[in-house]
């Protein structure tokens, strides 16, 4: 059973080594921006892993792959976009929103007791 952080930690660890290898396989891109984002994942990695700072780095690491590789974009979780918010929330649809908030209301509803995957799943009609 995962909860709500334990869920996002573990899609954001995914997302993690396919970015970084990702970045280590682009040589057409700027080596500097390469740089940058791989310096940013490093710093969110270990905000994820002491839980502290990790929105506000989240927001700036997703927003930086969207506008600086895009063609990664579509490896982006969804749910990765939701849980860092901010700035993340404006490459979700509405309908897409309103899946996540009913996905919170009931998750923080249930007094966190409940499997966050497995909510998540009814919400998004895949079970």
């Amino acid at each position: 059973m995962k909860d709500h952080f334990e869920y996002h930690q573990e899609l954001f660890q995914r997302f993690d080594e396919t970015l970084e290898a990702f970045l280590k396989q682009t040589p057409d891109h700027d080596p500097q921006s390469c740089t940058e984002t791989l310096a940013l994942l490093e710093q969110t990695r270990t905000a994820m892993t002491q839980r502290e700072d990790y929105p506000e780095l989240g927001q700036r690491l997703l927003s930086r792959v969207v506008a600086h590789f895009p063609a990664f974009t579509p490896h982006v979780q969804r749910d990765l976009f939701w849980f860092f918010g901010g700035d993340c929330l404006h490459y979700l649809g509405d309908d897409e929103i309103e899946k996540f908030q009913r996905l919170e209301e009931r998750y923080f509803d249930s007094d966190e007791q409940a499997d966050y995957a497995d909510l998540r799943a009814q919400v998004f009609g895949l079970h």
